[in-house]
């Protein structure tokens, strides 16, 4: 069943926001595994002691980028064109998307990590029901969320996920960019999101057996928090810094079960994350778009993070700097 997300104040009756979410509610599932791939403790995430168990050798860099030109009103996506696309996955039941960014890391959403669960991360693979032969499992080893993940406004809704094992790259499976963080995607820009998500709103059916994708069109925070405010008829900031909207001309939008998803564009040939499926009201509903975190607000918690997880050489570090340096600039609609 969809988790149920923030109840928000600030107009006459108290509005229920829904996470984009297919998984189960917060303290219902049961405690799986025997710990491997569970979210660290707070005491771990905040500072001051490394990040990661001592003497783990975790591939840091970002070698190579993918190059390559339902989800609510989406379509099926076609295989090899979202090779960084993953399953976050329970007891081989899929809970959120996720993209990979390394050989041994994935993003996601930190909302949809529990800390009572074992993950698993399924790649290289477009269909859910079954498991095509370009597709690999890897458990997760460890899981860090954003130490000032808020659950209540969805700030800081990034999470970090180390893979047991470095996947190896192929047609299949590729890492997706990050950009610089002054690099600014233009409003209007389309980009695509994609996701196992529900095809439609209502209803507790499971999500889709394919990889759809959708088109979205971006829209920056105050326009974003205008649209919102109007429609729910509130004067609370809903869309607050970090975050970043998207929504397609008929009103497509991801739904439960595509959080943690990326948002991708592509900028002279190469597909650049942009955004993280985070929160939404309803899906698919013209006015209320599908709010993102923003993924080059997150740049340096994610680089000093996979900094801190590697003892790097100054050769890999080198590599590592310049795998996720984009050109700055702006990226504009053609």
């Amino acid at each position: 069943m969809a988790s149920p997300g923030v109840l928000l104040g600030g107009g006459s009756p108290r509005l229920l926001l829904w996470l984009l979410l297919l998984q189960p509610r917060l303290g219902q599932a049961p405690a799986v595994g025997r710990g491997r791939g569970r979210a660290w403790p707070p005491e771990r995430r905040a500072g001051g002691s490394a990040p990661f168990p001592t003497g783990l050798s975790a591939p840091a860099a970002v070698q190579d980028c993918g190059h390559r030109s339902r989800i609510v009103g989406g379509r099926p996506a076609t295989a090899k064109r979202w090779p960084w696309q993953v399953s976050l996955q329970v007891d081989n039941s899929h809970v959120c998307g996720g993209s990979l960014i390394a050989h041994q890391w994935v993003m996601t959403a930190a909302h949809c990590i529990f800390g009572h669960l074992d993950y698993t991360v399924k790649l290289g693979d477009t269909h859910m029901r079954h498991k095509a032969s370009t597709a690999v499992a890897v458990p997760a080893l460890d899981i860090v969320s954003h130490q000032y993940f808020n659950v209540f406004s969805l700030r800081e809704d990034i999470a970090l996920v180390l893979l047991e094992f470095p996947v190896t790259y192929s047609p299949h499976i590729q890492p997706v960019c990050l950009p610089e963080k002054s690099f600014q995607v233009a409003s209007g820009t389309e980009c695509w999101v994609t996701g196992w998500g529900r095809l439609v709103d209502k209803g507790s059916g499971p999500g889709a057996s394919e990889l759809q994708e959708v088109k979205q069109t971006i829209i920056h925070g105050e326009k974003c928090d205008e649209m919102f405010q109007e429609r729910l008829r509130t004067s609370r900031k809903l869309v607050q810094k970090g975050m970043i909207c998207g929504q397609y001309h008929g009103g497509e939008t991801p739904c439960k079960g595509d959080s943690g998803g990326p948002l991708v564009c592509e900028y002279n040939n190469t597909w650049i994350q942009v955004g993280i499926v985070s929160w939404g009201i309803g899906c698919g509903h013209r006015g209320f778009p599908a709010v993102y975190s923003d993924v080059r607000y997150f740049r340096e918690w994610v680089v000093t993070l996979l900094s801190q997880a590697s003892s790097l050489d100054p050769v890999a570090l080198l590599t590592f700097g310049l795998s996720l340096v984009l050109p700055l600039g702006t990226l504009v609609t053609p």
